[in-house]
């Protein structure tokens, strides 16, 4: 920080007192956003779509501060925010009930003759899969 900054800061710092209220407000950030994600185990044909809007609060003096706090905070915990979805999603799933969920078949079905080999592959992933 350089000197002119460090004054600036200072002069901030001496109004915010003299103010005697704490200038800090809580504020809600609500966004929306997307999540999307392949399964690799199927060679990435499978892909889920997450679209939903989340809250977080802060603290900050003006809207706008606290709008900026949040495009900062977007910027370093993107990874970290992915990897806490992923893992409340996949604790979801597993306790899903199955009546909310809707199929759709999006295409034409194809029919492909499978080798005797590739009847044994597929075969050892149903049973795989099943246990």
């Amino acid at each position: 920080m350089d000197e002119l900054e460090e004054t600036l800061e200072e002069l901030e710092n001496e109004v915010i007192e003299g103010m005697g209220d704490n200038p800090m407000r809580a504020y809600k950030l609500q966004f929306p956003y997307m999540v999307r994600f392949q399964l690799a185990e199927d060679g990435s044909r499978s892909e889920i779509t997450i679209t939903t809007i989340s809250e977080e609060m802060t603290f900050a003096r003006t809207r706008k501060d606290a709008l900026l706090q949040k495009e900062r905070s977007d910027a370093v915990s993107k990874e970290g925010y992915t990897k806490h979805i992923v893992n409340w999603v996949a604790d979801k799933m597993c306790r899903m009930d199955m009546d909310i969920c809707e199929l759709s078949y999006t295409g034409s079905p194809d029919a492909i003759e499978m080798t005797d080999t590739e009847l044994e592959d597929y075969a050892r992933e149903v049973i795989s899969c099943a246990e």
